[in-house]
């Protein structure tokens, strides 16, 4: 909120905006700040964009790509994809294989994310889930009202190797 408070303050400093408008402007801003600050969150509050996933044609050729772009390092190879780091976060390469290329997924973090009770509190807003297994730890997918699939993990989570060392796409 700071930073949009010196937009403001500036836009008003250049003249782009009347005494009015911004005193306007900081009166919304107050009311949406507190408005969506106030809700407990039904499932709880995200902590980073943990990952996406694409399917792609060429795994290679996208890595490629992604590397000399954005200079992004592997993070693990996890065959028959791999996952690039993206700062905190991680972008999963993986061969379409039938499948339509583009985004498959997204995966958000939660600090102290419990996939069961994660669950019941989807099940308790209408919505549908399923928990699999990656090596110790649950993660959830289900799909938001567009039909784009969510995965939930806990922060912790950083594209490791799946139970009895079988690699999984993200």
């Amino acid at each position: 909120m700071r930073e949009q408070i010196d937009e403001l303050l500036t836009r008003y400093e250049m003249g782009q905006i009347n005494r009015r408008q911004l005193l306007g402007a900081l009166a919304t801003l107050f009311v949406l700040t507190r408005r969506s600050s106030a809700a407990e969150p039904a499932i709880g509050n995200v902590r980073q964009l943990n990952h996406v996933t694409i399917f792609v044609e060429n795994v290679q050729k996208s890595v490629d790509f992604y590397q000399r772009l954005f200079g992004m390092p592997v993070l693990t190879p996890q065959p028959p994809g791999i996952n690039l780091k993206a700062g905190t976060s991680f972008l999963g390469i993986y061969p379409a294989q039938g499948r339509p290329t583009g985004i498959d997924h997204f995966c958000l973090a939660l600090d102290g994310f419990n996939a069961d009770d994660t669950l019941e509190k989807l099940s308790s807003h209408g919505l549908t889930g399923s928990i699999r297994r990656r090596g110790d730890t649950k993660e959830l997918m289900f799909t938001d009202p567009d039909n784009i699939r969510v995965q939930l993990q806990d922060v912790s989570y950083t594209g490791g190797v799946g139970p009895l060392g079988n690699r999984h796409p993200n």
